[in-house]
C-alpha cells in the first residue's frame, strides 16, 4: 500500500474503520472474554471468545453473552504461510474470503453489497487474522531481549495490506509486545495493539481494537477494548467456516 499519496484528512477516513484486528489464539486454542472501552458497543459490552487450532487451520469466533455469532476469523496455513482467510462479521453481513495463490492475493465479498475482487501484492511476511499471535509467539525470544520485527498483515475489510512493528520487553516472567503501524504516515492514525504473553508463550492479555464492529458495512465503527484469555480448550472442536 503506498501512503506517500494519502493527505492526512484521508489517511483518518481511511483507518477510522480498519486497524489491525486481534483474533487471539493462544496455543493448542482457548477460552476468553473482551470488555469493550470505546462507543458503539453492543448493551453488554462484552463479547466471549473462542479460539482453536485444527492441524493447519486455526479460527476465532466471538459470541454475544447470549451465545449468537458476532464475529469470526479463520485462515489455513500451507508450508508455513496462510494460503486462504475468511472474515465474517454477522451483525453487519460482512462476509470477506481472501485466497492466496503464489505471490497474489485475491480478496472477494459474499455479502449482498459485494464489490469487485480485489488483487494484492503476497509476498514476503505477509499475515492473516489469527495467524498473527502465532507469529508473535515464534519471536518471543528476538522481542524479549528487545529486537523488533516487522511484517505485513493483510486488512481484508479495506482491500489491502499495512506494514506493523513488534517492539517487546520482558515483564516478569512474561513478554509485553506493543505493535504499531511501521509507517510515519500511517502510525498517527493506527491505535497501538498491546499482548501480554505469559512464560510458557501463552497468550494471556490484548489490548486494543478488537475483531466485531458496531454501525453498518458502508459505516462501520471500530471496537477496542480488552481480551483476557482465561482457559484452554480442546483444538478441533467446531467446523470450517469455508
Amino acid at each position: 500500500m503506498r501512503l506517500d499519496g494519502f493527505s492526512a484528512a484521508a489517511l483518518l477516513v481511511f483507518f477510522a474503520s480498519s486497524a489491525v484486528v486481534i483474533a487471539a489464539v493462544p496455543s493448542g486454542g482457548g477460552r476468553g472474554e473482551a470488555v469493550i472501552r470505546s462507543d458503539g458497543a453492543d448493551a453488554s459490552g462484552r463479547y466471549l471468545v473462542n479460539a482453536s487450532r485444527c492441524g493447519e487451520r486455526l479460527s476465532t469466533e466471538w459470541r454475544h453473552p447470549d451465545g449468537t455469532l458476532a464475529a469470526s476469523e479463520e485462515v489455513e496455513l500451507a508450508e508455513g504461510r496462510w494460503v486462504r482467510y475468511r472474515l465474517q462479521r454477522a451483525n453487519i453481513g460482512q462476509d470477506l474470503r481472501a485466497e492466496r495463490r503464489g505471490d497474489v492475493v485475491t480478496i472477494t465479498d459474499g455479502s449482498p453489497s459485494a464489490r469487485t475482487p480485489t488483487r494484492l501484492s503476497g509476498r514476503g511476511t505477509l499475515l492473516a487474522g489469527p495467524e498473527l499471535v502465532f507469529f508473535l509467539q515464534s519471536r518471543l525470544s528476538d522481542l524479549r531481549a528487545g529486537r523488533s520485527v516487522t511484517f505485513q498483515y493483510l486488512l481484508a475489510d479495506r482491500g489491502t495490506t499495512l506494514g506493523f512493528v513488534a517492539r517487546g520487553a520482558a515483564e516478569g516472567a512474561g513478554t509485553r509486545v506493543s505493535l504499531e503501524a511501521s509507517s510515519a504516515l500511517a502510525k498517527p492514525f493506527v491505535p497501538t495493539t498491546r499482548f501480554l504473553f505469559a512464560d510458557d508463550g501463552g497468550l494471556r492479555e490484548v489490548v486494543g481494537r478488537m475483531l466485531p464492529v458496531a454501525g453498518s458495512t458502508k459505516a462501520p465503527k471500530p471496537l477496542d477494548g480488552v481480551l483476557r484469555m482465561t482457559a484452554t480448550q480442546s483444538s478441533c472442536n467446531r467446523k470450517s467456516l469455508s
